[in-house]
Formats: C-alpha cells, sequence, structure tokens
C-alpha cells in the first residue's frame, strides 16, 4: 500500500513542510523546515521518469508558494494584488525549481562516481542561488538567507564563506540522506560520507562557539537609541501610495516630533540617535531647510545623528539620503542609497536615482561608522565593503513593505563583515545586533507606544574571513556547476 502511494507521499511530505519556509501569513515560519523538505522533494524527483518528475517539482513549487504567500503583497485593488502576488510566487517557485531540475538532469551521469555524487546538488543549488542573488527579480539575500539555520553558534560561519557556504552544508544534508536512502541507509557501506558530514558540522559548532568566547566581555559600548516614527492614528501609509501620489510629510508637525523624541532619548544619556527610513518626505524646495534643522537637532542635543529625508525633484528624479551628523552639527557622512525597490516607474525606481555604489564611512569617537539604507543591506558584495574598511558600526534605516514579521536576515551581514548593525525598521522589527549577530534589543513597530528602542552597541568590530575572499567560494561552485553541464553535454554525445 505505503509502495504504491510512495511517490505521491514524497510530495505532500516535501512541499507541504516547503510551505512553512516562507514568510506567511498563512502558517507560522519553521526555520529548521528549509532542512527537511529538500530531502523528500530531491528523492520525488530522482525517483520519477524525468519529465514527469521536472513538471510535476515545478508545480509544487509554484503552487507551495502561491499557498505561502497567498495574499502577503496589497497594492490596493482586488485584481492588480491578485496578479502581482500570483506572478511573483510563481517566479519564485521557478528559481527554487531550478536547482532540482539541473540535479535530475546531471545526476544520473555522475550515479555511480560513490560518495563524490553526493555533492552534484549542493554545488548546484549554491551556484545557481548565488547567481540569483546578484542580478534577477529575486537579486539581493533574501532568499539565499532562509538558507541558514541553526544557533548563533553554527551562524559564525557566515564570517568565513558568507550565506554560500550554509546554502552548501544546507543543501549536502539533503543530498546525503538521499545517498543513504539510495544505498538502503547500510551503515557499513555508507559510514564513511556521514562520519565525514558529521566532523564537518562538529567542526562548524567548534568554530563558531570559540569565535565567540573569544569576544572581550569588557569591550567598550555606546549607548543608541534608535527611533521609528510610528503613525499617530490609523494603519502606516504604503510608501507605494506614497510614491504614486507623491505625498509629503507635513514638515513643521514632523520635523517637531524628530526634535521632541530627540531631546527625550539624549536626556537618557544616549550619545547616537538613528531614525528610520523615510523620516521625512519632502520636495526638493525644502531640502536645505531639512539639512539645516537637522544639523541644529544634532548640536543642541549633543548627539550624533543618523536620520534619513527622501525629496521629490523638480524635474527627473530625486534622491531618498541617509546623513550622518556629528554633534557639533557637521554633515559627516551623505548617502544616498543605491539598491532602489521597484521596477522601471513602479516604486522607488520610478521617482529616485540610484546612488553611486560606495559604502561610506567616517572614524568617530564611537568607532568607525558607516550608513546604508534598507535594501542596500540584501547584497553581501556591495556591503563587504564595509568589512574591508574596518567598520565598526552600520546604521541602516529601513522601510518594511508587506510588514515584517520577524527579524530580516540582515543582520547576517554584521557577523559576515564583523560589525554591529543598527536598523531602525518602520512597519517592522527593529534591532541592534553585535557582530557575532547576537540580537542586543529589538522592537516591533507594532507593539511600541513610543517607538524608542535602546542599545548599548560594541565601538570595536572584529575582522573577518569573508570580508577578504568574498564569494570565492561560491565562484568556485558556479565553476562546479558549469563543469558538470559541460561533461554531462560531453557524455551525451558520446551516446
Amino acid at each position: 500500500m505505503i509502495k504504491k502511494y510512495f511517490s505521491l507521499i514524497l510530495f505532500v511530505l516535501g512541499f507541504g513542510i516547503f510551505i512553512f519556509t516562507r514568510m506567511s501569513k498563512l502558517v507560522p515560519t519553521i526555520p529548521i523546515a528549509i532542512l527537511i523538505a529538500p530531502i523528500f522533494i530531491l528523492r520525488f524527483i530522482r525517483t520519477q521518469p524525468a519529465n514527469r518528475g521536472i513538471w510535476l517539482t515545478l508545480l509544487g513549487f509554484i503552487l507551495s508558494i502561491n499557498i505561502g504567500l497567498w495574499g502577503l503583497f496589497d497594492l490596493g485593488g482586488d485584481l492588480s494584488t491578485l496578479l502581482f502576488n500570483i506572478i511573483r510566487s510563481s517566479l519564485l517557485g521557478v528559481l527554487y525549481f531550478l536547482p532540482y531540475m539541473a540535479d535530475r538532469l546531471i545526476y544520473p551521469k555522475f550515479k555511480k562516481k560513490g560518495i563524490s555524487s553526493a555533492l552534484i546538488f549542493p554545488i548546484i543549488t549554491t551556484a545557481i542561488f548565488f547567481l540569483s542573488s546578484l542580478e534577477g527579480p529575486f537579486d539581493g539575500a533574501i532568499q539565499t538567507g532562509k538558507f541558514v539555520y541553526g544557533p548563533i553558534v553554527a551562524q559564525q560561519m557566515l564570517s568565513l564563506f558568507g550565506i554560500c557556504g550554509f546554502m552548501f552544508v544546507s543543501s549536502w544534508f539533503a543530498s546525503i540522506i538521499n545517498y543513504l536512502w539510495e544505498n538502503n541507509f547500510n551503515w557499513s557501506k555508507n559510514k564513511k560520507i556521514a562520519i565525514t558530514f558529521i566532523t564537518i558540522v562538529i567542526v562548524i559548532f567548534s568554530f563558531g562557539a570559540f569565535k565567540i568566547s573569544s569576544s572581550s566581555p569588557e569591550q567598550e559600548t555606546v549607548k543608541i537609541a534608535a527611533i521609528v516614527l510610528i503613525p499617530e492614528e490609523g494603519d502606516p501609509v504604503s510608501m507605494d501610495q506614497v510614491w504614486v501620489d507623491k505625498l509629503v510629510s507635513p514638515f513643521e508637525e514632523r520635523i517637531s516630533r524628530i526634535e521632541n523624541l530627540t531631546k527625550t532619548v539624549a536626556s537618557n544619556d544616549v550619545k547616537i540617535v538613528s531614525f528610520s527610513e523615510f523620516a521625512l518626505v519632502i520636495y526638493e524646495e525644502d531640502v536645505g531647510r531639512a539639512r539645516e534643522v537637522y544639523q541644529r537637532i544634532a548640536k543642541e542635543n549633543d548627539v550624533y545623528l543618523s536620520i534619513n529625508y527622501a525629496y521629490y525633484a523638480k524635474e527627473g528624479k530625486g534622491e531618498n539620503k541617509h546623513l550622518l551628523i556629528d554633534n557639533n552639527g557637521e554633515i559627516l557622512l551623505d548617502y544616498t542609497k543605491r539598491y532602489l525597490f521597484g521596477i522601471g516607474d513602479l516604486g522607488e525606481t520610478g521617482v529616485y536615482i540610484k546612488g553611486p555604489e560606495i559604502i561610506q564611512s567616517v572614524d568617530t569617537p564611537y568607532g568607525k561608522i558607516a550608513v546604508s539604507i534598507c535594501r542596500d543591506m540584501e547584497f553581501p558584495h556591495y556591503i563587504r565593503q564595509a568589512g574591508r574598511a574596518n567598520v565598526d558600526i552600520m546604521f541602516s534605516p529601513a522601510f518594511e513593505w508587506p510588514k515584517g514579521l520577524v527579524i530580516h536576515s540582515v543582520y547576517m551581514r554584521a557577523i559576515e563583515n564583523g560589525f554591529s548593525l543598527v536598523r531602525p525598521t518602520f512597519n517592522g522589527i527593529t534591532i541592534a545586533a553585535d557582530y557575532n549577530g547576537n540580537i542586543l534589543n529589538q522592537m516591533d513597530s507594532d507593539e511600541t507606544e513610543d517607538g524608542i528602542m535602546y542599545a548599548d552597541v560594541p565601538t570595536k568590530g572584529i575582522k573577518t574571513l569573508y570580508s577578504t575572499i568574498g564569494d570565492s567560494f561560491a565562484w568556485l561552485c558556479v565553476l562546479g556547476l558549469l563543469g558538470f553541464i559541460a561533461l554531462t553535454i560531453k557524455n551525451r554525445k558520446k551516446k
């Protein structure tokens, strides 16, 4: 009976569990699902005839992601919302499907190569997801970050090889289980590969434990306030509506709130104040006035001020800016957001220009400080500039849409590059994390009365291997994928 429905059981288990890997409004997010689901999906596609397995696996990913992300984005209109969600989720399903399709076409050619065949799926998965994080409809590390699972001790591997190291190990786990499955879990024949993987996992945990334990418990810290300008009444207005209608902030009222909140935290011995993204949205003619007021607020309250504003230009496009101002009112960093949200005239890209691909930093009494904005932190190769510059603290204000339900994976940039991160987040979860990824404090924008979060943040970061070698490991996997493809084509020509 079980044998008769074995394929169906694998399909249901694999894609049923996979639904829980999403940031969903329907089901909870269960991080370990990213380890378990691929085991059954990989077993399903490998045990099916090639064409049927490939098409059913594609269908499984499209269905499971559409179910998991159903109604996540709200564009205002019922039809536009439905179409956007279906198209986006289906494209995401194709992305997750590609490594399994490639494995199904390549793996049979190398199946008899012994335990080395277990490396095929992780190499393929790492290469495809890495390349997709560089360019494409889902560029950035949001999807690759889902492969990072485990306690903070295990996550220290990010400081060695970045997210790609985790993608490889996670996919390798599924591949090894399938290798053992194909060999009837015969321990005497397969103990070498099992012991090898277990040893690597032990080394990963040991490295993480050593790295964390070697951190100085008496390190100097600076008291920082992360501030979110929560709506005084009603729900947050989506930025999509703001950009389409070119809405601006009530200037005097918003400046008054910023000034009063800064005074409040300054009276609590805070040295650096950081506001969330779109703290002020204005027209181009008000830019000079806004900057002068910001400088005055920093000087009068004797604080370093990390603050954002965005403006609409009289002609062409405006900018989404992040200033770092010292306690004397001097602008130290003047940054323009690089990675905007949107395509063409839709979203941010329709109203703002992209900034230069440069992470700015400056030495201060509280360590070397760098700034970025929201989506910039999703691009590890970009943020690695901060690691190479030995930045100690990164300020990256954000506005999440749709609302962030969990802590965003951008804290991984802190582990990768050895700096602490402060991320004031409107419509999401504000965090402060140290260079080991420990969450120093967090605040849900829906569960705060004043929008203020305090944190004592280390003033000194650490040097990491990843900040030096970057994505070298990922590019090796890309070369491996190209090699597999070449050998597969060569074998077919021989036949």
